[in-house]
């Protein structure tokens, strides 16, 4: 059966303005997207008509980066990111440990020191005074660093003699005491040792994740999770996925990147050709820096408040090309997590040296800090960048301090790498930001700290239309499927993104309030929103 959708404004992308008035669905795919009175002709009396009474219909929007499974477990565990006290985040666990069973573990996730009254590192010893009979972990909001209590440390058989792990940092007082604070690779002691996540969990966390993203008008995403949940984890985190397809009537297009943690388990799965459009592998994703928060982002020169570090690089230059040269034998492109201007100079740097055969781009994951020698690098290597938005809102003005005033005119370069051809992706990282791609595109257009209300580095911004193509039409470079879909044309996915208002024509400070009123996935309605359809 066909479905005719109609009395919405339908924004192609396929040029700026370009609109169309009607689109004919069939069998997942568009077979007709122009005028209305043209449309009539490709539908008979027995099939549907979708009517949007005036909505503002786009390609569906994709996340370009996001672990779905973590966003599962931050809406199934204590949320700390919207707590703004440090007090406040120690009450809220000594709450949260009076309704947990006898030894059961208490993991909180994203806490956010930057925005605290006073901004101390919470001390095991304070999680220690909350309780002794429960293991407490504390995510950091970047998951770059986290705090645990004496339990948890016991539990992971961690003692001041353990050595640091190559990059990470255990965090220890000036007696040598450890502090419960862990950073980057260091964090894998403690997390090693939490309870066992199986299929089922991981499923259930999916599925979570998956009915909160369609809720923002998101119709696929690009995730990171494979390496993340213990023995076998390559294997569990397919299963789950794997099973969710099979068994939920809910399609949503998730594109995995491979860790190279888990390459081996990838490249042995006889299985890994075998995968439905709702589940597809990408490149290997590498983490070359930790993030500005912890000082672990990797900086050519010392932070400006901290000259004794100049962040952390997680591989030694030479194990690092030689991961690249292991994607490159077989034939995948790499997806790396590059935060401070030296990190990614040396990547792009190798990128050249090894090009990529693959038939995806190489990625560039946050490409934060961008200097000029970068964006000339850039210009001689195929890659996309997929950045966070909403990081600008997060991280200025406390970044100003980390990183100096000069400096910091060279954070979010989204204009900057755009003018320079550099295709640029808009992402999410959730949980670490909200996934809603509204509040993305506003943060790309009015690049305004959350903190302070306060514009930063206002000449970088992105137009609307920028915003919007950074996740659709954009966003089908990274999968090497321009050709089907990221626009509204004849032949595309039938993927929509159904909005109350037009971006277009809104006032700049309400485009992150725009409501989603409809997400649809290969022609079939997967969200409706509750408040306008009753």
């Amino acid at each position: 059966m066909r479905t005719l959708i109609i009395n919405g404004t339908f924004y192609t992308m396929a040029f700026e303005g370009d609109t169309v008035e009607a689109v004919v669905v069939e069998a997942g795919k568009i077979i007709f997207a122009g005028k209305k009175a043209e449309a009539k002709h490709y539908i008979k009396e027995t099939d549907a008509i979708l009517d949007l009474h005036g909505a503002t219909a786009f390609p569906g929007f994709v996340d370009n980066h996001v672990h779905m499974v973590w966003l599962g477990e931050k809406l199934d565990r204590l949320d700390l990111s919207t707590i703004h006290s440090r007090q406040a985040v120690l009450e809220a666990i000594e709450q949260k440990v009076k309704t947990l069973q006898p030894g059961e573990w208490l993991i909180a996730e994203g806490f956010n020191d930057n925005q605290w009254d006073d901004t101390r590192i919470i001390d095991r010893l304070e999680l220690d005074a909350i309780s002794a009979e429960h293991p407490i972990v504390l995510t950091r909001v970047c998951r770059h660093a986290l705090v645990a209590n004496q339990l948890a440390i016991t539990l992971a058989g961690i003692t001041r003699e353990t050595p640091t792990p190559m990059g990470g940092y255990i965090g220890k007082d000036g007696s040598g005491r450890l502090t419960g604070y862990f950073k980057d690779t260091a964090q894998e002691l403690i997390k090693r040792s939490e309870p066992a996540k199986d299929v089922a969990y991981l499923k259930r966390m999916i599925g979570l994740s998956i009915d909160h993203l369609v809720s923002k008008g998101l119709v696929g995403g690009h995730t990171e999770d494979l390496s993340y949940f213990g023995p076998e984890s390559y294997g569990k985190v397919t299963a789950a996925f794997k099973n969710y397809v099979k068994e939920s009537r809910m399609p949503f297009k998730t594109h995995a990147l491979v860790h190279h943690d888990v390459l081996t388990d990838y490249l042995s799965d006889p299985l890994k050709s075998q995968v439905s459009p709702y589940y597809t592998f990408g490149a290997m994703k590498i983490f070359v820096d930790g993030a500005f928060g912890g000082r672990t982002a990797w900086l050519n020169a010392p932070y400006s408040d901290d000259d004794a570090t100049s962040g952390l690089y997680i591989h030694e230059e030479a194990a690092l090309e030689r991961l690249i040269k292991t994607a490159r034998k077989h034939h995948l492109a790499i997806a790396a997590h590059t935060i401070g201007d030296r990190a990614i100079e040396k990547l792009v740097t190798l990128l050249k040296q090894y090009p990529s055969t693959s038939v995806l781009p190489d990625r560039l994951i946050h490409a934060s800090l961008v200097s000029d020698k970068a964006i000339a690098l850039m210009q001689d290597v195929p890659v996309v960048l997929d950045v966070q938005p909403l990081f600008v809102s997060s991280d200025f003005p406390w970044v100003i301090d980390r990183l100096g005033e000069e400096r910091a005119q060279q954070l979010y370069r989204f204009n900057t790498l755009a003018q320079s051809g550099v295709p640029i992706l808009g992402s999410s990282d959730g949980p670490i930001e909200d996934v809603s791609p509204l509040k993305g595109i506003a943060a790309f257009v009015n690049r305004r700290s959350i903190f302070d209300e306060k514009s930063y580095t206002k000449e970088e911004s992105l137009t609307v239309y920028q915003a919007i193509e950074s996740y659709t039409k954009k966003s089908a470079i990274a999968t090497n499927t321009e050709a089907t879909s990221g626009q509204i044309k004849t032949g595309f996915t039938a993927d929509f993104t159904i909005l109350a208002a037009n971006p277009f024509l809104v006032n700049a400070d309400d485009l992150a309030n725009i409501v989603v009123e409809m997400t649809i996935i290969d022609g079939n309605i997967v969200y409706r929103n509750p408040a306008l359809y009753k």
